[in-house]
């Protein structure tokens, strides 16, 4: 396990010791990697390593949290990789489950549920396949473009080691929400992905964390789905997936979206919402109202952003009177 660690001080002894009490599992490494962290993180991960040898703790300059698991990644040893981030915490036979599941179907992947935990309730993030479902990586990859079932979430999964060394495989440098080309390029690798109803993984949800606050690296989304293309046109089958591609753009450029909507009266709104606008503006609403691979619900989300709609009335108002205006032009 690899846990990149930055000023975590409250967070991280739930974290460490529901990592270090994993059950029916006894051969494993859990890798901390100190990222510049400018708290009691370390002293206090100190203590629990007093107590646990199988823990190793390393050092590097502040880098972000790509960087932190790409050091991790450098020297693990483990048959399978997972990751857990220093303010969540899991169940004690995460693990053990996933790693007998992954084996027993010769699974590069498994994938458990998620818990996201709210300060005043907890929402359990469900895949929808029965218990012990196997699935083919082009089924997979299918469904990780329509974000149908297979999420961006790294830390709900192990992944077999080779699959980061045999491809090269890395966390793209100074961004956030670089889970997003990673899992995808680690699914394109794969063979097999097995799935558990089970929910071991619990993502605490914080304001302060670095995927909570509205700054410009709220773009680090957008331009990681990019890196999706460029490893589609990389392999030479971006044609064949190019109306996918589009889906799963959409779908984060709504993300963002959204963001925009809750946080208007921040000081990175317009440069965001300029961004937003440009991107939007680049895409036919005519080509993708008119694509079938795209779903019925990304191609309203679509419509409401590029006629710049906030309400559901508004919506139904503009896409009337822009279905009026196509009616015209065709009738010229």
């Amino acid at each position: 396990m690899i846990i990149p660690v930055y000023n975590v001080e409250e967070y991280i002894v739930k974290s460490l010791e529901s990592v270090v009490k994993q059950k029916g599992f006894q051969e494993y490494e859990v890798i901390v990697v100190n990222d510049g962290t400018k708290d009691r993180s370390i002293d206090l991960i100190q203590d629990i390593i007093q107590e646990n040898s199988n823990i190793r703790l390393i050092e590097q300059k502040n880098k972000g949290q790509s960087e932190a698991r790409n050091a991790g990644l450098r020297i693990a040893k483990g048959e399978y990789i997972s990751f857990v981030d220093s303010d969540d915490w899991i169940e004690e036979s995460m693990i053990s489950n996933l790693y007998d599941a992954a084996v027993r179907t010769g699974s590069e992947i498994a994938v458990c549920n998620i818990e996201m935990e709210f300060k005043e309730k907890s929402v359990i993030l469900r895949s929808g396949f029965p218990d012990k479902t196997v699935m083919l990586a082009e089924d997979a990859i299918r469904n990780y473009f329509e974000h149908k079932r297979i999420n961006g979430y790294l830390c709900n999964k192990i992944y077999k080691r080779d699959l980061f060394s045999k491809f090269n495989i890395k966390f793209p440098k100074d961004k956030i929400y670089e889970d997003l080309p990673t899992i995808f390029k680690l699914l394109w690798h794969s063979e097999k992905i097995i799935f558990l109803e089970d929910c071991f993984y619990h993502y605490l949800q914080r304001s302060g964390s670095s995927t909570q606050k509205l700054n410009v690296k709220l773009w680090h989304m957008i331009e990681n789905v990019y890196l999706i293309q460029s490893f589609l046109k990389s392999a030479g089958v971006y044609e064949i997936y190019q109306k996918n591609f589009f889906q799963l753009l959409i779908f984060h450029l709504f993300r963002v979206h959204i963001e925009l909507q809750k946080n208007k009266q921040s000081l990175n709104y317009k440069i965001l919402k300029k961004k937003l606008e440009g991107e939007l503006e680049n895409i036919s609403l005519l080509q993708v109202m008119t694509t079938s691979e795209i779903n019925v619900l990304t191609k309203i989300k679509f419509a409401s952003m590029k006629l710049k709609a906030d309400s559901i009335i508004e919506f139904l108002l503009k896409a009337k009177a822009y279905k009026n205006r196509m009616k015209t032009v065709e009738g010229r």
